[in-house]
């Protein structure tokens, strides 16, 4: 049984297509991030795993449970950190963590340790008697985000879990979402960064206009781009002719500099071509000074699998 399924899954926003006949699988145990721009329909998948949107055709489960039929039995298994930040204005976040962790079957005895550490680690234990309209906006994520980490459901969602954080903060925030997948529960982050994406992924699921493009673990997908991983060598001294020709038979696209002594290859995997590369040079007596290896980013996975970038709008 997977940890989140869904069967030829659609939602409508009149005469909108938010999602179109997506099928989608989470394994139990791992962070699975969705990657897509704003407008993909991450977002609207998102609610409709928490109960918050119905359908408008197909299943979804978690754990097994229908999302549309037991709406209650889901609410219990899973919690989520909400794209905007949700608290009523006067509260304070320790309170807040208080009230959301008294919902839940949190040992009474750990309970107030369990909500310190939290706000420490993210950075909230000086803005904890501060009332929720005074905090910042990355002070407000951190707290949306802190919920969950208090909470530790069996599946836990983050939408956009680092907007409107610094690069600190990301962090931090980052490692203590996978600390709670190595605790147990399985993971669901969807973003439009590709840092967050690198960082995070055990596997990633591309939406694009409301549909599956594609789901892989983050090697492979960058192993699809056909001579996306760039080469640059330098030998110590010109590379023969002979040398040059045996280097271009091993496959993607080899060029020389004019003065012979620096290549530059595109080839589609480069953990596969530099050991044959370097055996030929060692063969035929050419010394190598340095290897840069580049591979594709994520932007590009994107761009071979939609068409478009990250930036572009659906």
């Amino acid at each position: 049984m997977h940890a989140v399924e869904t069967l030829n899954l659609s939602k409508k926003y009149g005469k909108t297509d938010a999602l179109r006949g997506l099928n989608f699988e989470v394994e139990e145990g791992e962070i699975m991030v969705i990657l897509g721009p704003n407008g993909s329909g991450k977002t609207t998948l998102l609610m409709i795993l928490c109960t918050i949107l119905k359908p408008t055709s197909g299943i979804a489960k978690v754990v097994g449970i229908d999302v549309a039929k037991e709406g209650t039995k889901v609410r219990e298994v899973m919690g989520i950190a909400f794209q905007e930040a949700r608290g009523f204005w006067r509260h304070k976040p320790s309170s807040i963590l208080r009230f959301h962790a008294s919902m839940f079957d949190i040992d009474p005895t750990k309970r107030q340790d369990l909500i310190d550490q939290t706000m420490k680690d993210l950075e909230l234990w000086e803005s904890r008697d501060k009332l929720f309209m005074h905090l910042s906006g990355g002070q407000a994520k951190r707290l949306e985000t802190a919920k969950v980490l208090v909470q530790r459901p069996k599946l836990a969602i983050f939408d956009e879990p680092t907007s409107q954080v610094d690069l600190r903060g990301k962090r931090k925030i980052w490692d203590k979402i996978k600390e709670l997948r190595n605790q147990g529960s399985t993971i669901i982050v969807a973003t439009n960064e590709v840092r967050e994406a690198e960082y995070l992924a055990d596997r990633v699921t591309i939406l694009h206009q409301g549909q599956r493009v594609v789901c892989d673990t983050i090697p492979h997908l960058k192993d699809a781009i056909a001579g996306g991983d760039v080469v640059e060598v330098d030998f110590e001294d010109p590379v023969s002719a002979r040398l040059s020709e045996e280097l271009k038979s091993l496959g993607g696209s080899v060029a020389l500099s004019p003065q012979g002594n620096q290549m530059r290859a595109m080839v589609s995997r480069a953990e596969d071509w530099v050991p044959k590369m370097t055996s030929a040079s060692y063969n035929q007596g050419a010394k190598i000074s340095s290897i840069k290896i580049t591979e594709p980013s994520l932007d590009d996975v994107f761009m071979q699998f939609t068409g478009t970038t990250l930036e572009d709008k659906p």
